[in-house]
């Protein structure tokens, strides 16, 4: 067996497996806010566009929901992020459901009209929200690792 074989054979470790979803986690939300902003410059016009974004949007809630089982594994996550010390993180829980439910509206209204509704409206704003505390959850974090690495104070206080 040569090593690229073994390499695929191998097991992924759990932080493995999390760093994998996370970083394909990034890629996408990337490609979704440039799927987005195209989406608001011309309203949804183009179909094709828009199916991409339906696409990517269901893409994104696996990568999302696959993140949170990473971390929570099965259980309740309404508790679990309810008493989720990391306020971005608890932010970001209700901004994704918020994104998600209105997405679906959105794709059901487009579905039946083919045209921009307001309630797309609605999810693009909550998107973009999203995006930005999403940002500011992967900042605090990838912070928090590095502190951690280097055994300063702040990471020992704030795990």
């Amino acid at each position: 067996m040569d090593a690229k074989a073994k390499l695929i054979a191998r097991k992924m470790t759990p932080a493995e497996r999390l760093k994998a979803c996370d970083k394909t986690l990034g890629i996408v939300l990337i490609v979704m806010l440039a799927s987005g902003i195209q989406l608001e410059a011309t309203s949804g016009r183009y179909a094709r566009s828009v199916w991409a974004h339906i696409a990517l949007g269901i893409v994104l809630t696996a990568l999302s929901l696959w993140h949170i089982y990473l971390h929570y594994k099965r259980g309740n996550w309404f508790v679990r992020f309810a008493k989720n010390r990391n306020q971005s993180t608890r932010i970001l829980w209700w901004v994704f459901l918020l994104t998600a439910v209105t997405g679906v509206m959105a794709t059901v209204v487009w579905l039946a009209a083919h045209e921009h509704s307001h309630i797309g409206a609605v999810h693009g704003k909550v998107g973009f929200l999203m995006v930005i505390v999403g940002i500011i959850h992967a900042a605090g974090h990838r912070h928090r690792r590095k502190a951690a690495q280097r055994k300063e104070p702040y990471a020992q206080s704030h795990q």
